[in-house]
């Protein structure tokens, strides 16, 4: 994000002399979109993303269920005899707590930085909910519904998303004022789309 002091030429002379290195990250980030991401098993040795990062996961038995997030490991611990369903239903159940500890803030942060008639006679919530093929939402009424799996993504994906929400609520349709309106927000937002390419499993898309 730049700073809010900054103004439009200087934004602009900033991407212009990181043009080289945007266009590699692009490239990049489009060679990685391009593989198929793996069913999921939910045992030992498998990866799960978190902000961005792969961890490995190591499922143990146990006296009682819980998760522990240390040492680049993501550990869980199941009653004996219990399904890879359960499993599942445990790691959901903590990638929506972790949501709602960073994502929420984080909308909060962004809504405080939105122009002041953006808000005017509306309130404005956020709140978490699965929906298909879409990462995000934002209703005329002035709520915006992000997808809590949005956690698995870099932060700056999660940014992105809130950004393009927000930006509905003064540029409702996707014409060229929407996106001008997204370049000031976020300069570099089409990075951010890019990489998210790459965390799209149930082909999510935002609207």
């Amino acid at each position: 994000m730049a700073p809010t002091t900054a103004t439009l030429f200087q934004i602009a002379e900033r991407v212009r002399r990181r043009a080289a290195w945007i266009i590699r990250q692009r490239e990049r980030f489009r060679q990685i979109g391009q593989h198929e991401i793996p069913v999921r098993q939910f045992i030992s040795g498998e990866t799960h993303y978190y902000l961005g990062r792969q961890y490995r996961l190591r499922v143990m038995n146990g006296e009682e269920e819980k998760i522990s997030f240390q040492s680049g490991r993501l550990s869980i611990t199941v009653l004996p005899n219990s399904t890879r369903d359960q499993v599942a239903v445990l790691l959901t159940d903590w990638y929506r707590f972790r949501a709602e500890r960073l994502i929420i803030p984080l909308f909060k942060k962004c809504l405080h930085k939105l122009p002041a008639s953006a808000k005017s006679e509306k309130t404005i919530t956020c709140r978490l909910t699965r929906m298909s093929r879409r990462w995000g939402s934002c209703s005329p009424s002035g709520i915006v519904r992000l997808h809590p799996d949005l956690i698995k993504t870099p932060k700056g994906c999660i940014e992105y998303i809130i950004w393009h929400e927000l930006a509905h609520l003064i540029e409702p349709n996707h014409a060229k004022s929407f996106y001008a309106l997204q370049d000031r927000l976020m300069p570099d937002w089409r990075i951010w789309e890019e990489r998210l390419r790459q965390f799209q499993p149930d082909e999510a898309v935002f609207d």
